[in-house]
This record gives C-alpha cells, sequence and structure tokens, in this order.
C-alpha cells in the first residue's frame, strides 16, 4: 500500500505541473516546437496510463479494492482526460520516430476529436460511479472507458 501511495503522490506532482503548464496555455501556446508537443502528449497518456492501470489492477483483483484509492485515480484520470489533444495539434508534431501516432489522426481529424470527446465523457461517469464505492459498478465503467481506448488505439496507434 505504500509504494501504490507513493507512485500517487509521484502523480499528483506530476499532475500539479502539468496544471502549471496549463494555466500558461490558455495565454500562449505552451509548445516551442513539434518535438515539446509530441512529449506533452506522451507524458499525458503516460500519466492516464498509470492512473487507468491501478483501478484495472483493482477490477482484475490483482491488487486489494480501495474505494478511496479507486476514487482518487478516477479523479485524477478524468481531469487528465482533455489534456494530451492539444499536443496533437501542433504543426509538425506529427507521425515520426518518436512517436506511434498514425497519419491516421490527422487524415480523419473529426473522429479523432470525438473519439476524444468520447473519452471525457466516459472518464466523467468513471469519475461518477466510482463515488458509489462498488467494485461492480466501478468495474463496468472502467470496462467502457476501456473500450473507448482500444478503439482510438486500433485505430490511431501503431
Amino acid at each position: 500500500m505504500k509504494k501504490l501511495r507513493k507512485g500517487y503522490l509521484a502523480a499528483l506532482a506530476i499532475l500539479g505541473s502539468c496544471g502549471a503548464l496549463m494555466s500558461t496555455a490558455i495565454a500562449d501556446s505552451p509548445f516551442t516546437d513539434a518535438k515539446e508537443a509530441v512529449e506533452y502528449r506522451k507524458d499525458a497518456l503516460s500519466l492516464m496510463h498509470a492512473n487507468f492501470a491501478v483501478m484495472g489492477d483493482m477490477v482484475k483483483g490483482d491488487i486489494e479494492y480501495d474505494p478511496d484509492i479507486f476514487q482518487q485515480r478516477a479523479n485524477d484520470f478524468a481531469k487528465l482526460a482533455g489534456i494530451p489533444w492539444a499536443g496533437f495539434t501542433v504543426e509538425g508534431a506529427m507521425p515520426g520516430e518518436d512517436t506511434d501516432a498514425l497519419p491516421a489522426i490527422w487524415d480523419n481529424w473529426d473522429d479523432f476529436q470525438e473519439r476524444a470527446n468520447d473519452l471525457q465523457t466516459g472518464a466523467d461517469k468513471l469519475l461518477a460511479v466510482s463515488a458509489n464505492r462498488s467494485l461492480d459498478s466501478s468495474g463496468d465503467a472502467l470496462k467502457d472507458v476501456a473500450r473507448t481506448c482500444k478503439g482510438c488505439h486500433d485505430d490511431y496507434r501503431d
């Protein structure tokens, strides 16, 4: 449990840093070049994965279900769900050797944006359901989010 808490605290520290960046991003682009945009989106997606993985491990029974930690992770995941997408909008931040993003993202931009919105909707629902402190209902909501992630990864990730 201590290891889980340390990981959570590290993720919160990084999330706080992302929040500081996001507040400046509203006025100005936080990116100086395409490489920075790619790193930004990769970092945000990695944080999303870190939170999702803990919830997934609880649903699978790999670690003990703790409704407080599950809800904290769902909260962080929901906050993060809107962050990575700005990193896809920068000129030159398209596929290359440092990213698994496929050209199909930019070829089907409207669909990609719709899926990003679907992810946010699913993440918000997951957070709301996690407040019920039920592993079954939280697990169902998490599986819905997983399907949304998988659909996008199948079409837009190498």
